[in-house]
C-alpha cells in the first residue's frame, strides 16, 4: 500500500488543498497502490464510527439524502438505494447490494469524506481512524 494514502485523505478532509494537490501528483506519478483496499477499510471505520451497531434505517436514509444534496453541487452522482445498502452492509454483513466497483468506490469516498469532515474530529481522532484503516487494509 502506498504510504501516502492516509495523508492524502487527511489533507482532503482538513481542506489542505495545496498539500493535497502535491500528494495527488505524487500518487499519480508513483501509483495508487492499495487505494481500493484502503478506501474500503476507511469506509468501514467511518461508517462504524458514525452509525455504530444501533443505527436506525431512517438515520441512514437521512444521511444518504444529505450526502446526495452535498454532491449535487459538483460531486459524483451516486445511487441512493445502493448507498443505503452499502452503508447498511457495514452494520449488518447479511445486507446485499448489487453495485459496480466504480459506484462502490464513489459511495465509499463520498461517505467517508462526509463522515470525517463533518464529524468534528480532533487531529488525534482523525489520525486514529486513518491508522485503523491502514492497519486493516494491510492485513488483507
Amino acid at each position: 500500500m502506498n504510504p501516502e494514502l492516509p495523508l492524502y485523505i487527511r489533507t482532503l478532509v482538513r481542506g489542505e488543498h495545496d498539500l493535497n494537490d502535491q500528494i495527488e501528483e505524487r500518487l499519480d506519478r508513483d501509483g495508487w497502490d492499495g487505494f481500493p483496499r484502503f478506501l474500503a477499510s476507511l469506509f468501514f471505520a467511518a461508517v462504524d464510527r458514525r452509525f455504530g451497531e444501533d443505527a436506525l434505517p431512517g438515520e441512514i436514509i437521512r444521511f444518504v439524502a444529505a450526502l446526495r444534496e452535498d454532491l449535487s453541487h459538483g460531486g459524483p452522482d451516486i445511487d441512493p438505494i445502493g448507498a443505503e445498502a452499502l452503508i447498511k452492509s457495514v452494520l449488518d454483513p447479511t445486507t446485499e447490494y448489487d453495485l459496480s466497483q466504480e459506484m462502490i468506490g464513489k459511495i465509499q469516498l463520498a461517505t467517508s469524506y462526509k463522515i470525517l469532515s463533518e464529524g468534528d474530529l480532533s487531529d488525534a481522532e482523525l489520525d486514529e481512524i486513518l491508522a485503523e484503516a491502514t492497519e486493516f487494509a494491510m492485513q488483507g
